[in-house]
């Protein structure tokens, strides 16, 4: 379909007159969005405006969606961090093949943006989880999740039965089949040898992630954990629909005490706000774990 953007004209200014109508056309279709800042950018100085490599525009739509969401979340415009060098769209597509896909966490600002506005259905923190900081049971700012970039584990959970339950389609199965074939991971009869489930979280997950590391090969296993409780928290609130909706229990990499290790989300006992503790070295048929890669 032809776009007829100015009649026909004839004569020695006929040139000058296409060339205003071009940079109209233009200017109309920056301002409904069609190009870029960059883009615009360049052709001010002249230069072709579609010369720059696809991660540039790639990162801005990542920030771009991001903001969308945080907006339609919170209510406000929120100023994000730029993107991590490394994040190019090769790697991110990689990425993406074990679900693991962009969040910002705004650190302290979210506390400071919650004390002035309460958006629709948000659940926060159990008022026992502020008591055990106040404790010293866990570590100080527990409720903050550091500011910054992550790559956050979407897959979606799943209702605990009778110990055989596994996360549908989950990418990861086959990493942690790889390590029970061989006994670095360990299970109990009924578990599947791909499932998330009854791996020790002191000693085992840690094995999971440097699988992952090796694999993705644009991070180190030492940028990986379960978690915090507050990041599960707040990608839950804000990213991830499913967190928090079923029976089973998450582990998470904030520690009580001397020995224990926080875990929860089950549906039954609070969701998003449910919170316990366990034993960091056993392995627990309900308790499973993913993945959060820190970059900040």
């Amino acid at each position: 379909m032809c776009e007829n953007k100015v009649g026909a004209v004839s004569g020695e200014n006929a040139g000058d007159i296409g060339k205003l109508a071009l940079l109209e056309d233009f200017i109309i279709k920056y301002r409904k969005g069609v190009f870029t800042d960059g883009e615009v950018k360049r052709f001010l100085q002249r230069k072709e405006p579609f010369a720059a490599s696809v991660s540039i525009d790639f990162r801005e739509q990542i920030v771009a969606r991001i903001k969308k969401i945080l907006f339609k979340r919170l209510g406000q415009e929120i100023t994000v961090d730029p993107l991590p060098q490394i994040w190019t769209e090769e790697n991110l597509e990689k990425a993406a093949r074990f679900n693991l896909r962009p969040v910002f966490s705004l650190g302290k600002e979210l506390n400071e943006i919650l004390k002035k506005f309460k958006p629709k259905n948000w659940v926060p923190l159990p008022k026992k989880f502020f008591q055990w900081e106040r404790d010293k049971k866990i570590a100080p700012d527990s409720a903050v999740w550091p500011r910054g970039w992550y790559l956050a584990d979407f897959t979606v959970g799943v209702d605990y039965t009778d110990g055989t339950q596994v996360f549908h389609n989950d990418p990861l199965s086959s990493l942690i089949e790889r390590l029970r074939k061989t006994g670095k991971v360990g299970k109990c009869d009924k578990t599947p040898m791909g499932s998330r489930f009854d791996i020790v979280p002191n000693s085992e997950w840690p094995l999971v992630f440097t699988e992952l590391a090796n694999e993705l090969k644009f991070f180190v296993a030492q940028q990986i954990s379960l978690g915090p409780f507050a990041a599960f928290n707040v990608i839950g609130n804000i990213y991830d629909k499913n967190r928090g909706k079923f029976n089973m229990w998450e582990w998470f990499s904030d520690t009580f005490g001397d020995s224990f290790r926080l875990n929860g989300g089950d549906r039954r006992s609070g969701g998003l706000a449910g919170v316990d503790f366990n034993s960091g070295g056993y392995r627990f048929g309900l308790i499973a774990g993913r993945p959060l890669v820190s970059f900040q």
